[in-house]
């Protein structure tokens, strides 16, 4: 993906040097449970670093992005813009669609000294307008475990709304944001 940058934060793709996303995300047990489910060793996440490095081609491609604060060159986290097939999703209004629906995630994760000061929500939002505006995506989601609370609630200042997952296997709750240009 192509470079992007926030007043406080530059949003851009991951190098084989950005290890220390290890020790702000995926060491961190607090982080990793609602982000990744489990921590990481350093092996797998220099693993990960070199798939997301392969992962996207050109800089129109959804995908994964360090966040560095810009005034200290520090790596807070990582947002993303993850391309699914939604088996696990059935949208109330077609709720016997035939085919699963092609979605766009937003994702993110922060470090924890990093939480609270608004990075989160000012790089998502840089994210969400490149994928409106330059990706033209007609929609994203988000799915948030409800006990995740900070989480939730940056999808609620974010314009998210949630509507309800029909599918059998996955029922709960889908958080959705549609572009305002239309579909």
């Amino acid at each position: 993906m192509k470079l992007l940058e926030t007043e406080r934060l530059t949003l851009r793709s991951f190098t084989d040097d950005d290890f220390d996303i290890h020790r702000v995300v995926f060491s961190d047990p607090v982080v990793c449970k609602y982000y990744c489910g489990r921590t990481r060793t350093e092996e797998e996440t220099r693993e990960w670093l070199i798939h997301r490095r392969w992962q996207v081609k050109g800089d129109d491609e959804p995908g994964f992005l360090c966040v560095v604060r810009k005034e200290d060159n520090q790596i807070l986290g990582l947002v993303a813009l993850q391309l699914f097939i939604g088996m696990w999703v059935r949208f109330e209004d077609d709720p016997d669609a035939f085919s699963h629906p092609l979605i766009v995630e937003l994702s993110y994760a922060f470090g924890q000294e990093f939480q609270g000061q608004g990075y989160a929500t000012e790089a998502c939002r840089e994210l969400i307008r490149y994928g409106f505006e330059e990706l033209r995506l007609p929609r994203l989601t988000n799915g948030i475990d409800p006990k995740n609370l900070p989480s939730n609630k940056i999808c609620e200042r974010l314009g998210f709304h949630k509507i309800p997952n029909v599918h059998p296997d996955s029922p709960g709750y889908v958080w959705v944001l549609d572009n305002p240009a239309g579909k």
